[in-house]
């Protein structure tokens, strides 16, 4: 490839990247103010729901640890020797 060629082959490819990007930019800009508008816009209903969901989870925890000490107990109860012998 001759030197003008070659320049001339640069000269396009550069071309259609800055075309592209020029293009491309409002696009972006418009998908970033859509992403950052519903971020914002939280629906009333599903922040209830979440508070909600939380709630029973809570719940769930705090049953999971009772069970959990219940196990315990009577693990523990079933290793310890009969009461009254040393």
């Amino acid at each position: 490839m001759s030197p003008p060629e070659f320049i001339m082959a640069m000269t396009l490819i550069g071309s259609g990247v800055a075309l592209v990007f020029y293009f491309a930019m409002p696009a972006r800009k418009a998908m970033l103010r859509k992403i950052e508008g519903s971020a914002h816009g939280a629906d009333p209903h599903l922040l209830e729901e979440v508070d909600q969901l939380r709630d029973r989870v809570g719940e769930l925890e705090e049953r999971l640890d009772f069970a959990e000490r219940l196990l315990a107990q009577q693990r523990d109860a079933a290793e310890l020797p009969p009461g009254g012998t040393r």
